[in-house]
Parts: C-alpha cells; sequence; structure tokens
C-alpha cells in the first residue's frame, strides 16, 4: 500500500493555497503559473533571494508574499 503524499497549507498574498510537504519556493512559483523573473518572494517576513528558492522548503502555516514588480512611467 502507498501512502499518500503529505500536503499542506500556506497562506500566499493572505489566502490559503496547498501543497505537497517538501515544496520549495520555486515549486510555489511555478504551481502558481510564475517563471520567478519579476517578483520578490518573503516567507515570514523574510526575504528570500532568488538563489535561494530551490532550497527554501515552505512548512505549514507559512505566510507568503509575493511581490510582482511592475514596470511603469
Amino acid at each position: 500500500m502507498h501512502e499518500m503524499p503529505q500536503k499542506i497549507t500556506i497562506q500566499v498574498n493572505g489566502e490559503p493555497h496547498t501543497l505537497f510537504s517538501g515544496s520549495s519556493v520555486n515549486d510555489l512559483l511555478a504551481d502558481i503559473g510564475s517563471d520567478g523573473k519579476t517578483v520578490a518572494t518573503l516567507i515570514n517576513n523574510r526575504i528570500v533571494r532568488p538563489e535561494h528558492r530551490r532550497n527554501c522548503r515552505l512548512e505549514n502555516g507559512d505566510h507568503v508574499e509575493i511581490l510582482i514588480f511592475a514596470g511603469g512611467g
């Protein structure tokens, strides 16, 4: 019998979002359809730099803010 993968629930920009346990910030960005190039990510009010997103694992209850950079003029 195979065990079902564990899931976690996090808050993304104030909304609940479910992911598999062990998901990284990059996994989250892919899940929401972002290439990650024009966003900043904060986990529990701490900035996660792009080079660290692959290794930054999300945990149940984490609060994630994804800020989108928009050009203008």
